[in-house]
């Protein structure tokens, strides 16, 4: 089983659940179909599509991953949120420690986004590791680029530079993990403008290839542009097929 899943969010800025626990060479790739019902600024039931590919040699691993959002809205299908996120990951000797680069777009309709880019990188930390538990600790710097839909307004439109850092943890059986990550990312030229993130997920092993993944998110904006909510809470759930 894959302690990292293919589910992620990009509401707020690189939230993507950092991997943890082994990972063994070669190629690896998951693809996730599920529901979700938001409550928030996105207020409906909707269906949710993520893939996911990754690349292990030796002390390098290289992952890309995407989803899109599709809702019923007003009697129409329609995409409500997209994202593409690129990283790689470098263990720097056989200590704890790693290099973290990453590259990501991504758009978010109902946060009236139009379109964001973001790069950056920093160090990921083994706070600890058990046979059935693993903590990481994530220090990292990017910049963003964002551009805003007309009739929404932001401080956060144009270039900035913006922290990254997170806590993950998780907690495995022989067919249950339960992981927890936490994000907390300040503009570093305005530290009262933040952005929080917690993923709280369960995932259950069907089958060699296949399994089942409930998640829970809270999202909180302490600066979000004019017209959007600060808080936004989701459920999903869904089947994740490995291969």
């Amino acid at each position: 089983m894959l302690i990292s899943l293919v589910a992620a969010h990009a509401t707020i800025v690189n939230v993507l659940t950092p991997d943890v626990g082994a990972i063994e060479p070669g190629w690896h790739g998951s693809v996730k179909a599920g529901g979700q019902m938001l409550a928030g600024n996105e207020q409906r039931l909707g269906a949710n599509l993520a893939a996911g590919l990754r690349y292990r040699r030796e002390r390098d691993l290289w992952a890309l991953k995407a989803s899109v959002d599709v809702a019923a809205a007003f009697k129409q299908v329609v995409s409500q949120k997209a994202f593409v996120n690129l990283r790689h990951r470098h263990a720097l000797g056989q200590g704890p420690v790693s290099t973290v680069e990453f590259v990501q777009v991504d758009h978010n309709r109902f946060r009236g986004l139009a379109v964001r880019d973001l790069a950056g990188a920093g160090l990921d930390i083994r706070t600890w590791r058990q046979d059935w538990t693993e903590a990481h600790l994530g220090i990292t710097v990017m910049g963003e680029h964002q551009v805003f839909n007309d009739g929404y307004e932001d401080d956060d439109e144009g270039l900035h530079a913006r922290m990254s850092n997170y806590f993950t943890v998780a907690v495995k059986t022989d067919s249950v993990v339960l992981a927890s990550t936490t994000f907390y990312q300040p503009r570093l030229d305005l530290w009262a403008n933040w952005r929080m993130l917690q993923d709280l997920s369960m995932t259950l092993d069907i089958s060699e290839r296949l399994d089942w993944n409930v998640l829970f998110k809270v999202e909180r904006d302490s600066r979000p542009p004019t017209g959007v909510k600060p808080l936004d809470v989701g459920l999903t759930s869904g089947l994740v097929l490995g291969f």
